[in-house]
């Protein structure tokens, strides 16, 4: 069945008889804009519709399927031939051809759905297991001399570990522990006895302030948590 064929049939055999898209709707009890889509061959009227839409323009149901008037008995065999093989046609065959007609285009979108669907799932999914993977957790320091090389020739360290929890400290000195979490991709809160303050990351550098409210660069040094000459049982105590 051709949807914008039958569409056309309607809105010609309307014109014949001098109604406006109200007056046909009025009818058959639907709105002028149901008409409408059905003259514009957006949307198929329901086959009881259909039976009482060819009633009242004297034509057969076969007709209004076929989108035209049919002159002779063999064109009437034919096309009840033809809508009854369509009526019975699987919701698969319609398909298939629908696929063969639009197919380009809707395998396209259909799989660039199915992409971005599993892509979201599984980004979703390994978020909640692995909460912190995309977060900075590792080691961050301030460099005392400008050709620090290593691990050992930072003057103050920050850890952040995969658990949340917030470490700050110089070598063989814990300056304090509390609670880290992420607000955005670029700053962290970070709880320390109750008190919340800020931290900034752009790119591999950290931003946080000191005891003395000044702003301090922490350098990434590590993607794993470190502690050097301290544990994190130290400051515990």
């Amino acid at each position: 069945m051709d949807q914008v064929k039958i569409g056309a049939f309607i809105a010609q055999l309307r014109r014949e008889r001098d109604w406006t898209q109200e007056e046909l709707g009025e009818r058959l009890g639907v709105t002028n804009k149901t008409v409408s889509r059905w003259e514009n061959g957006n949307y198929m009227p329901g086959i009881e519709l259909l039976a009482l839409m060819g009633r009242e323009f004297d034509v057969s149901l076969n007709e209004l399927l076929e989108g035209r008037r049919l002159d002779n008995e063999a064109e009437f065999r034919a096309a009840a031939d033809k809508n009854l093989a369509s009526a019975m046609e699987s919701r698969l065959d319609r398909f298939w051809k629908w696929m063969e007609r639009y197919g380009a285009y809707a395998a396209v979108i259909f799989l660039l759905c199915c992409i971005i669907g599993v892509l979201s799932a599984v980004l979703y999914y390994n978020r909640i297991a692995y909460p912190y993977d995309a977060l900075p957790v590792g080691t961050w320091g301030t460099a005392y001399t400008h050709f620090a090389d290593d691990l050992t020739k930072y003057g103050e360290y920050i850890v952040l570990d995969r658990d949340g929890r917030y470490y700050r400290y110089r070598q063989f000195e814990p300056l304090e522990q509390g609670l880290w979490e992420a607000w955005d991709p670029s700053i962290i809160r970070v709880t320390v006895g109750g008190k919340h303050r800020d931290v900034v990351i752009k790119r591999s550098i950290l931003y946080a302030s000191n005891e003395e409210g000044v702003l301090e660069e922490f350098r990434r040094l590590s993607d794993v948590p470190s502690f050097i000459n301290v544990s994190p049982e130290e400051f515990e105590k």
